[in-house]
């Protein structure tokens, strides 16, 4: 991985979320329970709530474009200079 001063957003974009989401998360448990638990259904509103999922997508994609980036930036052959 890159040095801090080369990639200084490195460590707040490791801390957003990665991999599949809440909502999905949720969804699975509460079709488990068979949707009777109210306070994991209020969870799953809040996390299925349309203005969250679209913050939440946005993240994921930043953190997906940010990590891909670094890759290719270190792979690259230095020039010479």
């Amino acid at each position: 991985m890159p040095e801090d001063s080369e990639a200084p957003k490195l460590d707040w974009v490791t801390d957003l979320p990665g991999g599949s989401s809440d909502k999905d998360s949720l969804r699975r448990v509460l079709d488990a329970d068979g949707w009777q638990d109210s306070a994991e259904i209020s969870y799953y509103e809040a996390f299925a709530d349309p203005d969250y999922v679209s913050l939440e997508t946005a993240r994921r994609r930043f953190r997906g474009q940010y990590l891909r980036r670094l890759r290719r930036r270190a792979q690259r052959p230095k020039q010479a200079g």
